[in-house]
């Protein structure tokens, strides 16, 4: 389906050829195995085999084709908002000690020395448009992946912050928000739906010094 396909381009520059590290990709489905993914859905969604994904999420290969790469990503993308239903491959992750997507920057995900955000991954994260509301009112909330993916949109439409700002106010990189921005822009333009815009800029907001005046005058 066209619509998929557009959305299951990855956002950024990433290799289009060639071997890359299996570590993001063993990172993500051994998170979405955490979130209680079924394995088959898994691999659905992603286009590899259900011996393909097992393999990964065993740790191995060392490197995978840079297509099958942004394959997992795009399935990631699609499953980490969502809980799945299978108690096999949660407990099998909780055995293993793999962490849920919130452990994980998106910026240090695909990094070998990164390690997850422990305490992060433990508390129950939240979702809906009242985590939104209290969590942008300043309340102590831990947003789930689709909760922040709003507070995002709302913040980089509605507010004079930059990205690095509202990175810090959310505990992730400037990039990690540049690109769920992007994703947000690409989904409702794909979806048919009004396209998000930033409204505010800081440039509306500052006085123009003098050499600026004369220039615009």
């Amino acid at each position: 389906m066209t619509q998929d396909a557009i959305l299951a381009v990855p956002v950024g520059l990433r290799p289009v050829k060639g071997q890359v590290s299996s570590v993001g990709a063993v990172r993500r489905l051994r998170a979405l195995y955490a979130l209680g993914h079924f394995a088959r859905d898994i691999a659905e969604r992603s286009g590899l085999s259900k011996d393909a994904v097992a393999d990964l999420v065993a740790g191995r290969p060392a490197t995978l084709d840079a297509s099958r790469d942004a394959a997992v990503r795009a399935c990631f993308d699609e499953l980490s908002m969502k809980v799945g239903g299978s108690a096999k491959t949660r407990l099998r992750a909780q055995a293993e000690g793999w962490v849920p997507p919130l452990a994980w920057d998106e910026d240090a995900i695909d990094d070998p020395a990164a390690v997850p955000q422990v305490d992060a991954a433990a508390a129950v994260p939240e979702s809906g448009e009242r985590a939104v509301a209290r969590w942008l009112a300043g309340e102590s909330v831990v947003l789930s992946q689709s909760a922040r993916a709003e507070v995002v949109g709302y913040l980089m439409e509605w507010s004079s912050l930059s990205s690095a700002e509202i990175g810090v106010r959310l505990g992730v990189s400037a990039g990690a928000v540049e690109r769920q921005w992007e994703r947000l822009v690409r989904r409702a333009r794909v979806e048919g739906r009004p396209v998000p815009w930033r409204r505010v800029s800081r440039d509306r907001n500052r006085m123009l010094k003098q050499s600026e005046m004369g220039e615009a005058a």
